[in-house]
């Protein structure tokens, strides 16, 4: 007679999915670039502008202030890397949530792909951006006319801007989309929420882009780095985590 051990394992003991590391790490990375974003555009991890006295023409100023914006460059190329890899967790966090509807799985789709939309056309951008602020560097401390690298940099600004406008009004629609498929759905109420919440906020930063002053820009993308899309990032996992909890346990109770 032969004896069969069943181990059961707990939802506490339960080992983290791939998507739970995905969705954890662009946690963070939302998290450190918004910090990191913040305080450089406030001066504490960087040298301030250089303080223009009347005297000094706008030329002249504008070479003090280009030749100071090339020692920035460093961070900005770290701080974006990190928020590029955020971008691409939420996208991947985005299609991976879309599996999980029945009924609205057109919905959550469609959702998925403006957010996933929304996160490349960032990414893009700022890919973008950081080329054309080298350039701008490179020029700056070199030999070339201030005026043409002063006509770059707003050329290269004016066009991230309205790209980030797109990413996150596209990423504000995804979201809310995906709180309107899941308010009925059991277990998911709180992630409904949470998507429909953090959803308005960035229809509030792609608002801020197009006529909002660039204070409020700032401050609302550090809230949405360091608090919303984490959230929402986390609650994803912690959903998904439930989802398959109760879809074993129904498979076990129809298998016995």
């Amino acid at each position: 007679m032969s004896v069969h051990t069943v181990e059961l394992s707990s939802p506490s003991r339960r080992k983290i999915e791939p998507g739970a590391w995905v969705a954890y790490s662009g946690a963070a990375a939302f998290a450190i670039s918004a910090v990191w974003y913040s305080l450089a555009t406030r001066d504490v991890t960087q040298a301030a502008p250089p303080q223009l006295g009347p005297k000094v023409g706008a030329e002249r100023g504008l070479h003090l202030y280009y030749r100071w914006f090339a020692t920035t460059l460093p961070q900005e190329r770290l701080y974006t890397v990190i928020a590029i890899a955020g971008f691409g967790c939420l996208a991947a966090v985005a299609v991976a949530a879309s599996a999980q509807f029945g009924r609205d799985r057109a919905l959550a789709r469609a959702s998925a792909f403006s957010i996933a939309a929304g996160a490349a056309i960032w990414i893009v951008a700022n890919l973008v951006l950081l080329g054309g602020h080298r350039a701008i560097g490179l020029m700056a401390t070199h030999a070339n006319p201030v005026q043409a690298v002063n006509s770059i940099a707003f050329t290269v600004d004016t066009i991230v801007s309205a790209l980030s406008l797109a990413t996150f009004a596209l990423i504000g629609a995804g979201l809310l989309g995906f709180g309107y498929a899941a308010r009925t759905l059991r277990g998911y109420r709180a992630w409904a929420g949470a998507s429909a919440a953090a959803g308005l906020l960035m229809l509030a930063v792609a608002w801020s882009y197009a006529s909002g002053p660039g204070d409020l820009t700032d401050w609302l993308l550090l809230i949405s780095g360091v608090a919303a899309l984490p959230a929402w990032l986390i609650l994803s996992t912690r959903a998904q985590t439930v989802n398959s909890i109760s879809r074993e346990k129904a498979s076990s109770g129809l298998s016995s």
